[in-house]
């Protein structure tokens, strides 16, 4: 049920006016994510298993991105607070950052097996990965005007 809320939602969008700030710059680019974990006892950080997956949008404070399933490492993406690592392939080169997953819907129709949206905001970024982010979205909304 909620799983259904969550697409109605979605697509109420569509028909009422959509109260998102940031623009949106619609692309399509390669990810992979891990679920950030603290140390264990002997200061090591456990092997993470990767998910990746292709972004559906971008915006100054957070992405769209299509994920193949909501799991990774046995936790759920959006129900736990999770903090992922993410890295993003930009066109000169991979930044990272840190994003805390705020809704995710499960699709109609799979994009490229890609049966789940995750929206993410941005909680950490390194000055230098920040400013090519956001010059690449700034690029690209002045690109589609």
């Amino acid at each position: 049920m909620p799983e259904l809320i969550r697409s109605v939602v979605s697509r109420m969008r569509i028909y009422v006016k959509d109260r998102r700030r940031s623009p949106r710059l619609r692309v399509r680019l390669l990810f992979s994510a891990a679920v950030c974990r603290s140390p264990n006892g002997n200061g090591m950080r456990a092997r993470e298993r990767t998910l990746k997956g292709h972004t559906r949008d971008l915006s100054n404070n957070g992405l769209g991105l299509n994920v193949p399933n909501i799991h990774v490492d046995g936790h759920h993406l959006a129900t736990e607070g999770n903090e992922l690592e993410l890295r993003l392939d930009l066109p000169g080169g991979a930044v990272v950052m840190r994003v805390i997953p705020r809704r995710y819907e499960r699709l109609g129709d799979p994009e490229l097996g890609c049966a789940y949206l995750v929206g993410v905001q941005i909680v950490h970024m390194d000055e230098e990965d920040r400013q090519r982010y956001l010059s690449y979205i700034t690029q690209g909304l002045e690109g589609k005007s």
